[in-house]
């Protein structure tokens, strides 16, 4: 490969289907996780149960990103 065309060391893979996360380091994966998609920015997180709103039966109504709550 030519200078200009290498690839970068670390590279993060978001498969939206099975909504996780895969972080490859020279091509190989060092960790894996769940994602989710922001109810209000509708960007897509890293999940942290700590983002979910309960609703008055305890179930999950929407999830929250860090920067939205």
């Amino acid at each position: 490969m030519q200078g200009d065309m290498a690839m970068s060391d670390a590279l993060e893979i978001i498969n939206v289907r099975t909504m996780t996360g895969k972080v490859m380091i020279n091509g190989v994966i060092t960790a894996e996780y769940k994602v989710e998609q922001c109810d209000k920015c509708k960007l897509i997180r890293k999940l942290d149960t700590g983002g979910f709103e309960l609703g008055v039966g305890g179930e999950k109504v929407m999830w929250l990103c860090g920067n939205c709550r």
